[in-house]
């Protein structure tokens, strides 16, 4: 989850950028202002991200349609908290309330970008770039973030891609919400390094996501959560909880608090603590 598709700073930034972003496309991926030119590419994003296997993929489905069919199921788990989004929204506004800025913000799985404009105010915020696989999300994202006015970048991006290309000692701020989940045990600690790289001198990596409990291997985890989901998701139809079960079979790869912590400090990222946990959902801050 989601499913349709990823303390410190008192010093002035070292770049400002407005009215561009210091990252290149790579081969095969696209800008969100590019984002409609290639289709095809889009309807196998969206499918993939709803957790449809790829061998059923059809090119003749419309993306706008799968898009609008999962988001707004995701908003329904939203709208009724079924994943915790208003404690986790919370605890990251109180740690960041406490940093007025001006901040450097990577937002890496930002989806629509709901919450990411909740926790931060546009005084708090130098630039933001965001970053998603769904064109459509972002779409939505641009029209949220617009209190942010020009100091907004989106791209459709691999978050794994963009973090790789982020200018080093850049952010202040590297956020990722119920994202990371979906990533190998390798980009997790890619996810990590990466995130080191970039960071400036105090600056903290904030995570908010799934997670097993510790020692809990993932068939449990899957057949918890999942019964979890048809036991307490009545907000659902019968037809919504078949598809967030099928996408967290399909798509969810959660680690442990501790496995995380470990992933965190072999990038230097040696202080952490966690701001909330809520069953499987959980808010951290990893700094170094």
């Amino acid at each position: 989850m989601p499913f349709t598709g990823n303390c410190r700073y008192l010093r002035a930034p070292l770049i400002i950028v407005v009215s561009g972003y210091p990252f290149k496309p790579l081969r095969g991926e696209i800008l969100v202002a590019q984002s409609r030119r290639s289709r095809g590419w889009e309807r196998i994003s969206e499918q993939i991200h709803r957790g449809a296997p790829t061998s059923n993929i059809s090119m003749k489905i419309d993306p706008i349609y799968i898009f609008r069919k999962t988001w707004a199921t995701y908003q329904k788990v939203i709208s009724h908290n079924l994943m915790f989004h208003r404690e986790m929204l919370t605890a990251v506004k109180k740690l960041l309330e406490s940093h007025p800025g001006p901040l450097n913000v990577l937002d890496l799985g930002c989806g629509d970008a709901t919450h990411i404009g909740k926790m931060l105010n546009p005084g708090q915020v130098a630039e933001y770039c965001g970053c998603d696989l769904s064109p459509y999300a972002l779409d939505v994202a641009r029209k949220n973030l617009e209190p942010f006015g020009a100091r907004v970048n989106l791209l459709c991006r691999d978050m794994v891609a963009v973090l790789r290309e982020a200018p080093a000692n850049h952010f202040d701020v590297v956020y990722s919400g119920y994202a990371l989940h979906h990533l190998s045990l390798e980009e997790k600690q890619t996810f990590f390094t990466e995130s080191r790289r970039t960071l400036r001198q105090n600056g903290q990596v904030i995570l908010v996501d799934v997670m097993r409990e510790e020692e809990q291997p993932r068939p449990a985890y899957l057949d918890s959560y999942n019964g979890a989901v048809a036991a307490r998701w009545e907000a659902l139809t019968t037809h919504e909880r078949d598809q967030v079960q099928e996408h967290i079979r399909n798509c969810d790869f959660p680690e442990t608090p501790t496995d995380l912590r470990m992933l965190a400090g072999k990038a230097g990222l040696t202080i952490c603590r966690r701001l909330e946990k809520q069953t499987w959902h959980e808010a951290w801050c990893y700094s170094a």
